[in-house]
C-alpha cells in the first residue's frame, strides 16, 4: 500500500444494461480520519457529485464509476487524523468522465476544494470554506458556510442558504442567491437574481444577461450594479433607507418606487435618477450601457 493512501474498497460490477450503452459500473469507498477542519481537495471526474457535511472526524468518498477509472486518496498515516489531504477520480475516455454518482462527507468545518468537468455538483451540512469548479454542471449549495466561491461556465449556480461571503462566476448559466452577507457575482449571458436575506455589499455584473435585485439592506449596505446591454430591475421593501443613483448611456430608467423623474441626457439619449427613502443610509448603484433599469417596489 502506498504510504499516506487508505483504500477502502474498490469492488467491480457487472452492468445490468447493454455495454454500447453504459460502461460496467464499479463500486467505490474510500476513507480516512480527519481533524474537524480538514483541507481538502478532491479533482473528480464523474457525472454527479454530492458533498455531505457531518458530524464525524472522517472523510468518506463512495458511490459508483464507470469500470476503468481510478479512484485515489492521498492522506496521512493510517491512524493519523489529517489535517490535510487529495482525492482524485481519473476516467480514461470523456465518456467514461460523464458517467458514475459520487457521495463526499466531510466534517462540518471541513474546507472543500472540488473540480470536475461536466458533473453537477450539490453540497450540504457544511460550514467551512468551499472552492467549486465546474465547466458544464450546475452547482447547488445549501445551509451558510463560511465562505464560498462557485464558478460553473455553463451550468446554474444557485445558493439557497446565506454564505456570510460568496463569489459566483458563470459564462451563459443563471446566478441565483437566496441569501449571504457580503456577496458577488458576474456572467456573460446569464441571470443574475438574488433574494431573501440582509446583505451589507454586494457587486453584480453582467454583460448581456439581466440583473434582478429584491434582497432587503443592512444599515450602510452598499450594492453596486453594472450591465452593457441587460436589464437590472430593482425591487424594494415598503420602507426601505436607501439613496439610489442610477444611470444609463443609451437605455431609459423607469421609477415606479419613488416620484421622482430621471433626467434625460445629452441629445436626449441616456438617462440618470437619483432619488432616496427613509434615511437613506444604504446606497445603490445602478449602471448600464443601453439596458432598462428599473425601481419597483416589492
Amino acid at each position: 500500500m502506498t504510504p499516506g493512501f487508505r483504500l477502502l474498497t474498490v469492488a467491480a460490477l457487472a452492468s445490468a444494461a447493454p455495454v454500447a450503452s453504459v460502461h460496467a459500473q464499479q463500486k467505490v469507498l474510500l476513507g480516512h480520519a480527519a481533524t474537524p477542519t480538514v483541507s481538502l481537495k478532491l479533482f473528480a471526474a464523474v457525472g454527479e457529485i454530492s458533498v455531505i457535511g457531518w458530524d464525524k472526524d472522517s472523510v468518506e468518498l463512495s458511490g459508483v464509476i464507470p469500470k476503468g477509472v481510478k479512484a485515489d486518496m492521498f492522506a496521512g498515516a493510517p491512524l493519523e487524523h489529517s489535517k490535510g489531504m487529495k482525492m482524485f477520480v481519473e476516467a480514461p475516455t470523456e465518456q467514461s468522465g460523464r458517467e458514475g454518482k459520487l457521495v463526499l462527507k466531510v466534517p462540518r468545518g471541513a474546507r472543500v476544494w472540488l473540480k470536475t468537468g461536466s458533473a453537477d455538483m450539490e453540497v450540504s451540512g457544511v460550514t467551512g470554506g468551499l472552492d467549486l469548479n465546474v465547466v458544464g454542471g450546475s452547482i447547488t449549495v445549501h445551509d451558510n458556510p463560511k465562505d464560498v466561491r462557485a464558478e460553473s461556465m455553463d451550468g446554474s449556480v444557485t445558493f439557497t442558504g446565506a454564505p456570510a461571503w460568496l463569489r459566483a462566476k458563470t459564462a451563459t448559466g443563471d446566478i441565483l442567491m437566496r441569501g449571504g452577507v457580503d456577496i458577488g457575482a458576474s456572467t456573460i449571458s446569464g441571470t443574475i437574481r438574488t433574494s431573501g436575506g440582509e446583505v451589507e455589499r454586494a457587486k453584480l455584473e453582467s454583460t448581456t444577461g439581466a440583473i434582478v435585485f429584491g434582497s432587503g439592506l443592512a444599515r450602510n449596505a452598499s450594492v453596486e450594479m453594472e450591465t452593457h446591454s441587460g436589464p437590472i430591475d430593482i425591487l424594494f421593501q415598503p420602507k426601505a433607507d436607501v439613496e439610489i443613483d442610477a444611470a444609463t448611456i443609451t437605455g431609459a430608467i423607469d421609477n415606479r418606487w419613488t416620484k421622482a423623474r430621471p433626467v434625460s441626457g445629452r441629445e436626449g439619449r441616456g438617462m440618470t435618477l437619483e432619488t432616496s427613502s427613509g434615511m437613506g443610509g444604504a446606497k445603490i448603484t445602478a449602471r448600464s450601457f443601453k439596458g432598462t433599469v428599473q425601481l419597483r417596489p416589492k
